[in-house]
């Protein structure tokens, strides 16, 4: 969850900017919670949210997971070294010996060592020392990255929803809005986030429901995606406060 509070209606500067246009504090921070939501989508991890970035982030979630788990296509013989206990062994580097509990069959168990390993960074580090690998088979190192995958996209779609729900809580002409082709892949997810007004007018809450979406956006994210849309929003401001003046000459 998300409390943008300020101050000053949102801000002085903001407040100056958005009176100009002949809009409220309240408006002001409605448009700004619209573009943090978009936003904070963009910087959740994996970072991005057009259709390319949907490639690049699944192609990601597969290489940082093949980093933690070393995959053995056969079933049978992941059953062979389960039942050998401490005399299998596997090449990694060198050949190296399997304990009983690195050997995982439950998609969920993977994913959760996976994000235990990554330590809330957007990838896991490059080498993996033997002890915090994981041995499983092809079909559930598959299930476990479709099981990131859709995450992913929930935890984005959340976003966007919170930015959708807080664009229908402005009043009046020239809305700002998330639009239907921005992260469509992710959209579909949108009933996982809301935003709701707290206060007078002056605050407002962006609430996303997935499973682990703060852990998806470390601070220093949070901060960079509420900066971006500060920027974003007086930019705006700026661009139709002169587009309007052209109107009216």
């Amino acid at each position: 969850m998300i409390r943008m509070e300020f101050e000053e209606d949102p801000g002085i500067t903001m407040t100056r900017i958005a009176k100009g246009f002949k809009e409220d504090a309240s408006q002001a921070t409605a448009r700004l919670a619209v573009a943090t939501g978009k936003q904070c989508a963009i910087r959740s991890q994996p970072w991005g949210l057009g259709r390319e970035a949907k490639n690049t982030i699944n192609n990601n979630i597969i290489d940082a997971g093949k980093r933690i788990c070393y995959v053995v296509k056969s079933a049978r013989y992941l059953m062979k070294l389960r039942g050998q206990a401490e005399r299998a062994r596997i090449k990694y580097k060198m050949w190296e010996e399997v304990r009983p509990n690195q050997v995982m069959t439950d998609a969920d168990k993977i994913n959760r060592h996976i994000d235990k390993i990554r330590a809330g960074h957007a990838n896991p580090p490059r080498f993996i020392p033997w002890a915090d690998m994981i041995v499983c088979s092809k079909t559930t190192f598959d299930k476990a990255m479709r099981l990131r995958r859709k995450r992913t996209g929930m935890n984005k779609g959340g976003w966007l929803g919170a930015g959708i729900r807080a664009a229908g809580l402005q009043a009046g002409p020239d809305r700002a809005k998330i639009g239907k082709n921005v992260g469509a892949w992710a959209q579909k997810h949108r009933r996982k986030g809301t935003a709701r007004w707290t206060g007078s007018g002056r605050e407002m809450e962006l609430i996303n429901y997935t499973s682990g979406a703060d852990g998806l956006l470390p601070n220093r994210n949070l901060v960079a995606a509420c900066v971006d849309a500060w920027e974003n929003t007086f930019e705006w401001y700026k661009k139709a406060i002169k587009r309007r003046e052209r109107e009216t000459r």
